[in-house]
C-alpha cells in the first residue's frame, strides 16, 4: 500500500521523522517497505495485518506504538451518530445467499446507504486532488475522490451511485448470463452467483458488489443526488469474484482481507462528512441493513505488572497515553 508522510503527519501534532526514517522504523518493527520515492512509501502490508493497517490510519497507530508519538486523533474512537435509522428516501433489502453459513450472514455482512440531495459536482480542491494524487490515485471528481479518500484514510471501502431513478436497492446473486457495463466501459458477463447491486425497481446491476461500480449510475457533472453505500461483503466471496473476472481493485483488495463490519458506520461518516465540506448538499436519511447481529464491544482491564510479566516488558503509566 502507498501512503504519505504528509498524510501521515494529519494524524500527529509532532513532526514526523523524514521519510527514510519512517522507513526503517517500519522495516524494524511491523512491515516490509518495497520502495520510497519522494513523500511517498510503498508499505507490504502482508494479509495478517490487512484488516487493520490497510489505511493510512492503520500505519499511524503502528508508528505511534514505534515512535513512541501520541496520536492528535482517530476518527475509530469518536463516537458514531448512525444506529437503527429507517429511511423513508431508500430501502435495502439483501437477498439470502445459498451455501453460506448463518453464521456469517451470507455474502453480504452489512449494508449502509446515505442519501444526499442537492451536491455539486466538480473537481476537487487542490489539497484532496495533491494527497489523492501523492499515492498514485487519479482525481475523478469531488464525490468520487471523496470515497477513495476515505477508503485510503481509514480502509473502509466507499462507492458513490447517482440516485436518479433508484429508491430501493437489492443486493443478490448474479443470473444465469447476466452483464453488466462497468464504470470504465467494459461489459462483463458475470458468472452466476455473483453478488451484485441491483436497482430493485428496474432489476439492472449498478455495481459489483465489494469490486467496481456499474456505468447505469455513474456520478458525473450532471448528478444532483447520491446514494452512498459503505457495506461489507464475504471475503471469500469477493475474492473469487475478483479473481474470476480478472478485476483487481483496492476496495476487493480489502474486502477480500474482511474488514469488520463495524468500520461501514465509521466510513460513512467520514464520507458525509467530507462531501457536505466539498460538495455540499443536504443528508436526507441514512439506512443501515445488517442482518447480522452488530458485535458487541468489551472493555478489556489488566495490569501493568501482568501484562510486563508475559511481555518481559518495562512499560510504565506514561505508555498509557498511546
Amino acid at each position: 500500500m502507498k501512503v504519505s508522510r504528509a498524510w501521515l503527519q494529519t494524524y500527529f501534532d509532532t513532526p514526523l521523522p523524514d521519510t527514510q526514517a519512517l522507513s526503517d522504523a517500519l522495516t524494524f518493527h511491523a512491515f516490509e517497505i518495497e520502495e520510497t520515492v519522494g513523500d511517498m512509501l510503498d508499505v507490504k502490508v502482508l494479509p495478517n495485518r490487512a484488516a487493520d493497517c490497510l489505511s493510512h490510519r492503520g500505519i499511524a497507530k503502528e508508528l505511534s506504538a514505534i515512535l513512541n508519538l501520541p496520536l492528535k486523533t482517530d476518527p475509530l474512537r469518536q463516537p458514531l451518530p448512525y444506529r437503527d435509522i429507517v429511511s423513508p428516501y431508500l430501502t435495502v433489502e439483501i437477498e439470502d445467499s445459498n451455501g453460506f453459513d448463518k453464521l456469517t450472514a451470507g455474502k453480504c455482512l452489512r449494508y449502509m446507504g446515505a442519501v444526499v440531495r442537492g451536491v455539486k459536482v466538480r473537481p476537487s480542491p487542490s489539497w484532496l486532488k495533491e494527497a489523492l494524487e501523492a499515492v498514485g490515485q487519479r482525481s475523478v471528481n469531488n464525490i468520487v475522490d471523496a470515497t477513495n479518500y476515505v477508503m485510503l484514510d481509514i480502509g473502509q471501502p466507499l462507492h458513490a451511485f447517482d440516485a436518479k431513478g433508484i429508491s430501493s436497492i437489492l443486493v443478490r446473486d448474479a443470473r444465469e448470463g447476466e452483464k453488466m457495463t462497468i464504470l470504465s466501459g467494459e461489459e462483463y458477463t458475470v458468472p452466476k452467483g455473483t453478488l451484485l447491486i441491483t436497482n430493485a425497481g428496474t432489476s439492472e446491476a449498478i455495481g459489483i458488489a465489494g469490486v467496481k461500480g456499474g456505468k447505469a449510475a455513474e456520478v458525473t457533472a450532471a448528478t444532483a443526488d447520491l446514494i452512498i453505500e459503505s457495506a461489507n461483503f464475504d471475503g471469500t466471496s469477493i475474492r473469487r469474484t475478483a479473481q474470476v473476472l480478472k478485476l483487481s481493485t483496492d476496495a476487493s483488495q480489502r474486502f477480500q482481507n474482511r474488514p469488520s463490519p463495524e468500520l461501514c458506520a465509521y466510513g460513512i461518516r467520514e464520507v458525509l462528512a467530507l462531501i457536505q465540506k466539498i460538495a455540499g448538499g443536504e443528508i436526507a436519511e441514512v439506512v443501515d441493513e445488517y442482518p447480522a447481529r452488530p458485535q458487541e464491544s468489551w472493555n478489556v482491564s489488566v495490569s501493568l505488572a501482568k501484562m510486563n510479566g508475559i511481555l518481559g516488558s518495562r512499560f510504565t503509566r506514561a505508555h498509557h497515553r498511546l
